[in-house]
């Protein structure tokens, strides 16, 4: 894109810029500037997102086992919430389980080692195909 009455400089052309005057012997100054002019990046079309079926029904918990709550934080009195992030694959499965709030490392193991074992009825879309959806899970811990 060119402005009226301006000229850009020819592609991949090096300017170095001549200093006013030479320094002095044994003066260190700083070295001349350098200029590098390159040739503008071809801008990418924008693309569309991934379009995503709509989900018509939600993915359902089939199988569960729930965290074991560490002896020592129960203990201690150690209580909270943990909130897990994860996707239910088109099998049922949970994928890329990662923890989102926690007030302890333990009771954050405790949580993504039992999501291993859970198995769901994955989320469909209207025309019945098994979608992969993104699922956020809270698990309370309360000290007895």
């Amino acid at each position: 894109m060119a402005l009226a009455g301006c000229t850009a400089p020819p592609r991949d052309v090096v300017e170095i810029a001549q200093p006013a005057q030479m320094p002095a012997p044994g003066v260190v100054s700083e070295p001349p500037p350098i200029v590098i002019s390159a040739p503008p990046a071809e801008a990418a079309p924008p693309q569309a997102p991934a379009a995503t079926p709509a989900i018509v029904k939600p993915a359902a918990i089939r199988h569960r086992r729930l965290p074991d709550y560490p002896t020592a934080l129960a203990d201690e009195g150690v209580e909270g919430q943990v909130i897990a992030v994860f996707y239910v694959g088109e099998s049922g499965t949970p994928e890329g389980v990662r923890i989102e709030r926690s007030p302890h490392p333990l009771l954050s193991k405790a949580v993504t080692d039992a999501l291993k074992g859970w198995r769901f009825d994955p989320a469909r879309s209207a025309d019945g195909r098994a979608v992969r959806t993104l699922m956020r899970l809270p698990f309370h811990f309360k000290a007895e």
